[in-house]
């Protein structure tokens, strides 16, 4: 088991480009809440995670929805444009 200051490290090499990552102690059992959020994004959209890993999974699937809903507005704009 790495070190908190490691996972958060290994986030942000991963995720750090585009996602803002950082993780919240919690007093009551020594752990911590893991939190990331798009760079620019506001704070409504934050995700949240225990423990990293499940950070880690929460990020790709994020990332897999807005590819998603990136991929049903270019089909929506060609559909309005006419384009087959």
């Amino acid at each position: 088991m790495s070190t908190v200051e490691d996972q958060a490290a290994a986030l942000c090499e991963k995720h750090g480009a585009r996602w803002k990552i950082w993780y919240v102690p919690r007093s009551l059992d020594g752990g911590y809440t893991w939190c990331a959020r798009i760079h620019g994004d506001d704070l409504r959209n934050v995700v949240h995670a225990d423990p990293a890993e499940h950070l880690d999974e929460h990020i790709r699937l994020r990332e897999e929805d807005l590819a998603a809903d990136a991929a049903l507005s270019d089909e929506a704009a060609r559909d309005l444009a006419g384009d087959d």
